[in-house]
């Protein structure tokens, strides 16, 4: 039989699992009751968290499990970074879901979960009870390479370790055989782009390097699945490993994405079509999935981002109008993806055709979430489920608290939270002025957000048009404002808490903007009038905030992004 309403789905997108109880080769956790804990100074600076992430899966398919839902994709980076112990962990966490609650789970692999056909290696810190770290890595420690990072200690210790390495195709698929990447009993299809044949052999292809002169073997994980009658899973494996003419490395996707699938594997471009009408002949409902989003999921806004901030690691990954045109030619309506750790909706329309890219935050980021789809007859039925209320580990935050003792690392109060929530909210906001405020933007503006209040801001805003860098010298001092993003008055606010909602609202999307409070958004609405009112030059400081504010409105005015109804029809977008 088929189904008018298919069972549920869930979704979720990069879990980074790091299993502080695997066994890393860590000498250290003898110390510290058994734990391998990563430096809360380290997770600070990344824009993902690590030693959460484990409890955030397991809740997720805890409230998966409550729910009664049997059928759970993973759409990569469902390791922390491939490590051989870190993906023994997510193995040994779905073989348990599956044998307590009945779930079949659907893996893709990420850009952090397999490298190339012989992998590469890893060296990561460790948190010891004192709160010092030491390192552990998987490359053979010799005179010819040091594999501790820049601003490590070279008296630090360093333990080698096999548990560390991320392995390539196929080994790194193995740990997760029985979960899609190879059929099994209860299928009622599977295949590959090259056929029913499931075996490494029948499923290579061959990676040509961008000279067109080194040409090698990899393996294609992409399949279909048809878990139930009537619904087919399209799981596109969408790493793109490049060869490097004249070495045996390889460049890997992490940046290109989809656009580079339109280069580089065009067979799954090809075979993608050939399903779709096939699906459409027999009568069978198709959805697809990758790790890399299919369109942009920032609201349209790369180009308004690179003329604020010039090129950024996120517009970078941004795909092409022509990646969407290829899957509506193709005749696929609806993809999941993830990567970017945005939540949000994005829609292409053309000749009357629609195509939707659902993209899913990860677990491991802010705002963690997972989403659940149901298909009805002629729609989809999308539900975004938060994981804002899980409550902190204790243990690891014993660690956080002696590692903040010995260096006094400021983490910009993420330490203090006491739900998972509060961690990433303060994870980002730190981020946004500690990293991407740095790396990222204008130095002159970067200066002017520093010392700003919103006061100040709403101020310059009625002043003759004053060039970017002269701005700075016209506004009162504002000592520690950075520092105290909690004060609420538009004259105490500081323009680095308005940076750290941007963000918010720019990974979040409606659940960004349900993050800040309506005494906030009271202000920006306020500022955003001002600077809105005339156009202002290039190259001064109210065009600079102007810019700035003007994303912002494009992040607030998006798809609706968190509970949904897709006609698939007609391409609405509609709030449940």
């Amino acid at each position: 039989m088929t189904f008018e309403v298919f069972p549920p789905i869930a979704v979720i997108a990069d879990a980074h699992v790091h299993d502080p109880a695997a066994d890393f080769g860590f000498p250290g956790a003898l110390q510290t009751g058994g734990l391998s804990v990563r430096p809360l100074s380290e997770g600070a600076r990344s824009t993902r968290v690590f030693n959460e992430s484990l409890q955030a899966f397991r809740t997720a398919l805890d409230d998966v499990a409550a729910r009664g839902i049997r059928h759970v994709v993973l759409l990569g980076d469902y390791t922390d970074d491939g490590q051989i112990a870190t993906t023994a962990a997510v193995a040994e966490i779905l073989g348990d879901y599956r044998a307590r609650h009945g779930m079949a789970f659907f893996a893709l692999p990420g850009n952090h979960d397999i490298f190339g056909d012989a992998g590469r290696h890893r060296t990561k810190r460790f948190l010891q009870a004192d709160g010092s770290s030491a390192v552990v890595t998987s490359h053979p420690v010799t005179p010819a390479h040091d594999p501790l990072p820049p601003g490590i200690p070279r008296d630090i210790p360093v333990t080698v370790s096999a548990a560390m390495f991320c392995p390539g195709y196929p080994d790194g698929l193995m740990a997760l055989a029985e979960h899609g990447y190879f059929p099994q009993p209860g299928y009622l299809h599977w295949e590959s782009p090259f056929g029913s044949e499931s075996d490494v052999e029948a499923r290579m292809f061959t990676a040509v390097s961008a000279s067109g002169r080194t040409r090698r073997p990899l393996m294609e994980a992409s399949y279909l699945v048809e878990p139930v009658e009537g619904l087919w899973l399209l799981m596109i494996d969408a790493n793109v490993f490049v060869p490097i003419d004249g070495s045996d490395d390889w460049v890997d996707s992490t940046s290109a994405g989809w656009n580079a699938m339109l280069e580089h594997k065009r067979h799954v471009i090809s075979w993608m079509t050939d399903v779709s009408a096939r699906a459409a002949r027999l009568g069978k409902r198709l959805v697809a999935f990758s790790h890399y989003p299919a369109l942009d999921p920032l609201d349209g806004t790369q180009a308004a981002e690179i003329a604020l901030l010039g090129p950024t690691a996120t517009s970078g990954r941004v795909p092409r109008d022509a990646v969407g045109e290829a899957f509506i030619e193709a005749g696929i309506q609806l993809h999941f993806s993830g990567h970017l750790h945005v939540n949000d909706t994005a829609r292409m329309t053309r000749g009357g055709k629609a195509f939707i890219n659902i993209a899913v935050p990860s677990l491991a980021g802010f705002p963690p979430a997972y989403k659940i789809l149901t298909l009805r007859t002629g729609a989809a039925e999308i539900e975004t489920v938060p994981l804002g209320d899980m409550p902190m580990d204790a243990a690891i935050g014993a660690l956080y608290a002696a590692e903040v003792r010995r260096t006094g690392v400021d983490t910009g109060g993420m330490a203090e939270a006491t739900r998972y929530g509060e961690f990433l909210s303060a994870h980002i906001g730190h981020l946004a002025w500690r990293r991407h405020l740095k790396r990222e933007w204008p130095a002159a503006l970067a200066a002017v957000l520093r010392a700003a209040t919103l006061g100040d801001l709403a101020r310059l805003a009625v002043r003759p048009v004053v060039p970017m860098g002269d701005a700075l010298s016209m506004l009162p001092a504002a000592p520690g404002l950075a520092r105290s993003p909690e004060k609420d008055g538009p004259e105490t606010l500081s323009a680095i808490a308005f940076l750290g909602d941007w963000y918010r609202l720019r990974m979040g999307s409606d659940l960004g903007r349900m993050a800040i409070s309506p005494q906030r958004l009271r202000f920006y609405d306020r500022l955003s009038a001002l600077y809105s009112s005339q156009t202002w030059p290039e190259g001064s400081a109210q065009g600079g905030i102007a810019a700035m504010l003007a994303l912002f409105e494009a992040y607030r005015s998006g798809l609706p992004s968190v509970d949904i109804r897709i006609d698939l029809a007609t391409g609405d977008i509609t709030d449940l």
